[in-house]
């Protein structure tokens, strides 16, 4: 999969970008080439569409974003798709955990925080925009061309502005209520596995989002799942592999993308280890016999 920070940040003129401290600002049109594109981030960032349309997809959910929208992507996978009869232009605005809740904290007091009554399990949520942050956004535009540089700590003191705008808004309690309840020391590791195990994601990129070193990360997972993490990560796509065999007619190929496997190949391989008969086998039999179906 892609690091879409990682990936912007190798990139030459064509992307404008703003960089300092933990902060990355960029400015640019999107590249992409296929239909789907499978992406993740390590940071959480804030998007500002400028032109052009996509959805951005996560397990169970899409989220369209058109012209002059605004969002919060949660760092972690999605899935992008494209569509071709329209260019895709926008600004995207990088942040690590830490600087969001310190942000938060530093405000608290003039923020109309409330608690939240429901968990939280949203990868995008789009935002509203009053003129006002609309306003901060469009004037961002100018900072990315400037000539020479305007200092970084403008920058910065106008993004601030623009992040406090679309908190104050209360049509973005949803947003508030978890950073304001999310302590980075105490980030969720479960939450971290439970909402990705599906990517194609390596272990050492699971630690990145998860901000932990690997071997931290490992000797964490073990102690809250009591397996290691390949293995977890095996059983997990293996029964939702299964659970979509049998309750779907999706190709097995779609599936074993879906599940976060390589390829088919290695999906086949390990399913008939699992179950004893190759995944259209195992489809075949279940459905003459329903209610031998998995229980889940």
């Amino acid at each position: 999969m892609i690091n879409v920070y990682d990936f912007l940040q190798s990139q030459g003129e064509d992307y404008k970008k703003l960089s300092f401290r933990d902060l990355l600002f960029v400015h640019y049109q999107c590249p992409q080439e296929e239909k789907y594109s499978s992406l993740y981030t390590h940071l959480n960032f804030f998007i500002y569409v400028l032109q052009g349309k996509k959805t951005f997809c996560h397990p169970g959910r899409t989220y369209p974003l058109n012209e002059g929208t605004c969002a919060y992507i949660r760092k972690g996978g999605y899935l992008q798709e494209q569509f071709f009869d329209m260019d895709w232009r926008l600004m995207a605005f990088f942040v690590t955990d830490s600087y969001l809740w310190d942000f938060v904290t530093e405000y608290r007091s003039s923020l109309p925080i409330r608690p939240s009554t429901q968990p939280f399990d949203e990868q995008v949520i789009p935002l509203h925009l009053t003129e006002l942050s609309r306003a901060f956004f469009d004037s961002m535009v100018p900072y990315f061309f400037q000539t020479p540089a305007v200092p970084e700590h403008l920058v910065e003191m106008k993004f601030r502005e623009m992040i406090f705008q679309l908190l104050a808004d209360p049509e973005n309690h949803r947003l508030l209520s978890y950073l304001s309840e999310v302590d980075e020391r105490q980030l969720n590791l479960r939450e971290v596995m439970e909402t990705n195990y599906r990517y194609n994601l390596s272990l050492a990129e699971f630690a990145r989002i998860a901000n932990r070193s690997l071997s931290a990360f490992k000797r964490e997972f073990l102690a809250v799942y009591r397996v290691p993490p390949g293995k977890w990560l095996l059983t997990k796509r293996l029964d939702l592999a299964e659970m979509m065999l049998f309750r779907s007619n999706d190709p097995v190929a779609e599936i074993a993308d879906e599940c976060g496997f390589e390829s088919q190949t290695h999906f086949n391989r390990v399913f008939k280890q699992r179950f004893g008969t190759a995944p259209l086998q195992y489809r075949a039999q279940k459905q003459l016999n329903p209610k031998e179906g998995p229980e889940r």
